[in-house]
């Protein structure tokens, strides 16, 4: 949504939202829970760049203006918005250079220059769900002279980049359309790549309607998209740009909530042999025990993993010749090694 300088005060219901999620509350198809979280203005702002979370692992996280997308003095990018009691964080331009073009010409629009926040995990992975909200256009009477406004996001894990899926609602007025990202604004944000990338951004897509959406109050979910990443990673990127350039507001500003990240502890594999019990083929109710082909996982604050915390079903033996029922249970997973790095501190900025 766009801001002018000129309308700080009146036209802040008016500003986007993008709700960033990491581990999001449990679902039906991945049982993970919510823990720990904070506002990346906060990350920012801590001492050294670097904040720590009460079960000892820590982010970081830089702004970048790339390709000369430039931010807003008014509203620069990584503030706390409203105030710094708020979850959350500024993301703004006001230049031509942030333009990716809107690809009706046939074209791949193009992420050559935008604003983009980049965090970063201290020797561990994590699993990422974010919700970008508020994707709209500025409501004027023709659709080809109002700003229009996109959002993206990419990862990386060990060094390789790792793409989301991203799906909108039904009756979206964004759509999911490819777009190029150009090796040198990716080196900008620490992705290096040998060539440039195609991606997968969100775009206010309606060309018969132009719909700035209210604040936080998008419950029809025409404004938003959704990004899932559920391979663990390490280094996580948030994309915003428009696609056409506005004739009169030159102007937009966008925010992201807290980063939520799920229970989890430093880990180590449980000593000696791993069981397991299974259901007896043809007798109802009946188990055995087996040896089972994958270690099992305890918190261990001298432990080199980093489990998150899961929830499942597992069969357990209730009474003698092997009864046995479903249980839920409680386990810890490893999703990554854990090497924190003494040395962690604040990314220089360019």
């Amino acid at each position: 949504m766009a801001k002018t300088q000129t309308k700080t005060g009146g036209a802040a219901k008016a500003l986007l939202a993008t709700a960033v999620t990491l581990l999001a509350a449990a679902t039906a198809a991945d049982a993970r829970s919510a823990c720990e979280y904070v506002p990346i203005h906060r990350i920012l702002a801590s001492a050294g760049g670097v904040y720590k979370f009460a079960d000892g692992r820590q982010l970081k996280a830089r702004k970048v203006s790339v390709g000369g997308c430039s931010t807003m003095p008014a509203l620069p990018s990584g503030i706390a918005y409203p105030d710094t009691n708020s979850n959350y964080t500024v993301m703004s331009h006001e230049s031509d250079a942030c333009i990716t073009g809107t690809g009706r010409d046939g074209s791949t629009p193009t992420y050559a220059g935008f604003q983009a926040i980049v965090i970063e995990a201290n020797g561990f992975k994590f699993s990422a769900d974010l919700v970008l909200e508020d994707i709209d256009a500025q409501p004027v009477a023709d659709p080809t002279q109002g700003w229009r406004e996109t959002m993206s996001s990419l990862a990386m894990a060990d060094g390789a980049v790792v793409r989301p899926s991203m799906t909108t609602k039904p009756g979206s007025l964004v759509a999911v359309q490819p777009f190029r990202v150009p090796r040198a604004s990716l080196q900008e944000v620490g992705f290096p790549s040998s060539d440039d990338l195609l991606i997968s951004g969100a775009a206010y897509s309606s060309w018969t309607e132009t719909k700035n959406c209210p604040f936080m109050n998008d419950t029809m979910g025409q404004c938003k998209a959704f990004v899932s990443y559920p391979t663990p990673v390490d280094r996580l990127l948030i994309i915003y740009a428009i696609t056409q350039k506005s004739a009169n507001d030159p102007n937009a500003a966008a925010f992201f909530s807290e980063v939520t990240l799920a229970c989890g502890c430093q880990c180590a594999e449980k000593p000696g042999a791993s069981e397991m019990t299974v259901p007896v083929h043809g007798s109802a109710g009946t188990c055995k025990t087996v040896p089972s082909k994958s270690p099992a996982y305890r918190c261990d604050f001298m432990g080199n993993f980093w489990c998150e915390t899961a929830e499942k079903t597992r069969w357990e033996m209730t009474g003698r010749s092997g009864a046995c029922a479903l249980v839920s249970s409680t386990i810890q997973k490893p999703v990554s090694s854990y090497t924190p790095d003494s040395k962690f501190g604040k990314l220089p900025e360019p």
